[in-house]
């Protein structure tokens, strides 16, 4: 099945929900059996799409063989091999992510397509002069990235990101910021990504000078504005003491 170095990542009761529950990204989950033929020939493409997918969608596989996904597997109704879920960002009344079943051709292009089409835009569109309010919104305690940048919407990447940090870091993007935001967060070319990583602080920012791929920017989202966080509420709560 999938091994270590496979875009593809296997789940198992113990974790299935706590995986799905970090990410509002398209997620598709394979459920199957090893002496099934054909999830054997859906693999190549399974993967495949895992890869051109990457950073709009997310992919799994279950094991419906191993006595400890039974269970699983009975939650999900899962009566033939292999059976394709997509979970979307819409979740139930308990928080759980909804799912419907994958009815397209299983292939790479059509299966990578299909998690671009369920897409959520959580990215706020703001424009210049509002940008400071989103950041100092008093109501969202939450770090906040934003995309600055000249094109006219957002990109599939940073609606992935979005979708990706749901609930974790607020998105927001200006299309053709004026020269005065441009100087007051030292910025000198478009695209441009700033993390505010404290809530409510427009004066503690950090512009991003990485690539703009999806891996580093994960890696500087994560470390920049969730780390950073913690080391603000900290040290608030030090301060209380």
């Amino acid at each position: 099945m999938y091994d270590k170095g496979s875009a593809v990542k296997k789940l198992h009761a113990g974790n299935f929900d706590r995986v799905l529950d970090k990410t509002s990204q398209p997620t598709f989950v394979k459920f199957l059996a090893p002496w099934c033929g054909y999830c054997k020939s859906l693999e190549p493409e399974y993967e495949k799409a895992a890869r051109r997918a990457q950073g709009v969608g997310k992919f799994y596989a279950v094991d419906c063989d191993e006595d400890k996904n039974r269970g699983l597997c009975a939650r999900f109704n899962v009566k033939g091999f292999p059976t394709l879920k997509v979970f979307t960002e819409k979740r139930t009344k308990r928080g759980s992510r909804r799912s419907v079943d994958y009815q397209g051709e299983r292939t790479a292009g059509a299966m990578s397509k299909f998690a671009r089409t369920l897409l959520p835009s959580l990215s706020k569109k703001l424009s210049a002069a509002n940008l400071e309010a989103f950041v100092s919104d008093s109501d969202a305690q939450l770090p906040k990235a934003v995309l600055l940048t000249d094109l006219r919407k957002a990109s599939d990447l940073w609606k992935g990101l979005g979708a990706q940090f749901d609930r974790r870091v607020q998105f927001a993007h200006v299309f053709s910021p004026d020269k005065d935001t441009l100087d007051k967060l030292g910025v000198s070319k478009l695209p441009a990504i700033v993390i505010f990583p404290a809530p409510q602080r427009t004066d503690l920012f950090e512009v991003y000078k990485g690539e703009t791929k999806y891996a580093p920017l994960v890696k500087f989202i994560a470390s920049t504005a969730l780390a950073k966080k913690s080391e603000t509420q900290a040290a608030s709560t030090h301060d209380e003491l």
